[in-house]
């Protein structure tokens, strides 16, 4: 299988798919990290800056070493301002025809963040060819939605989550904004892990919604 996963940011990858991606490399999957961003992030309220672009590179190196991905790739759009345009879509579609994918994870359509939301629909557009694309859940957080995920597919992340979290945890700037705003980004990953496992029935598992899905092995 030749995977992509697509995150608006980093992070977004290791907290919605982390485990997952690890499994794809340990049953020797090639998989390519795409982050839509190549910025530093600032609050759009304040204007203080919470991640710089070098800390962007050095954590998500670390978090991709963990995950064992075989390359990452940054697209040049702004942090809280990821289009759904003509230059989206042509820059995501042509990593998709390069590398031969054949099955993606990204962000869902009623996400209640924006840059998320254009990710979401930038793939659906990027790859309307691909057999097998899958939609991950957001960082367990106080956000919204009057349209909630339907989770319909599990993986069973168990002898990988340790790792997941560890991929996670290179966010540092990211964690130390949650812990600001009092919220444990490490409890709650392990929190919503252990819901989807008993979903499951095993100790930790992430959960997806398909988008679309084909069988090939009959």
């Amino acid at each position: 299988m030749n995977v992509m996963a697509i995150g608006a940011h980093p992070d977004d990858i290791e907290f919605g798919c982390g485990g997952t991606l690890i499994k794809h490399k340990d049953m020797g999957n090639d998989v390519t990290y795409v982050c839509m961003t190549d910025t530093e992030s600032v609050d759009a309220t304040e204007g203080k800056v919470i991640r710089t672009q070098s800390q962007l590179k050095s954590e998500t190196q670390c978090a991709a070493d963990v995950l064992g991905v075989d390359r990452i790739h940054y697209l040049p759009f702004k942090d809280l301002h990821v289009p759904f345009s003509f230059e989206s879509v042509s820059a995501l579609e042509t990593l998709i025809k390069q590398f031969q994918i054949d099955t993606i994870y990204t962000h869902w359509s009623s996400d209640s963040n924006q840059d998320h939301i254009a990710t979401f629909k930038t793939t659906m557009a990027a790859a309307r060819y691909v057999p097998n694309v899958y939609c991950y859940e957001q960082i367990p957080i106080p956000r919204h939605t009057d349209n909630p995920m339907r989770i319909n597919t599990y993986t069973d992340i168990t002898d990988s989550f340790d790792d997941k979290i560890k991929a996670a945890e290179c966010h540092k700037s990211q964690f130390k904004k949650y812990k600001s705003a009092g919220f444990d980004v490490t409890e709650n990953l392990t929190t919503l892990a252990k819901f989807r496992g008993i979903q499951a029935n095993c100790k930790y598992a992430e959960g997806f919604q398909i988008i679309k899905q084909v069988e090939v092995e009959w």
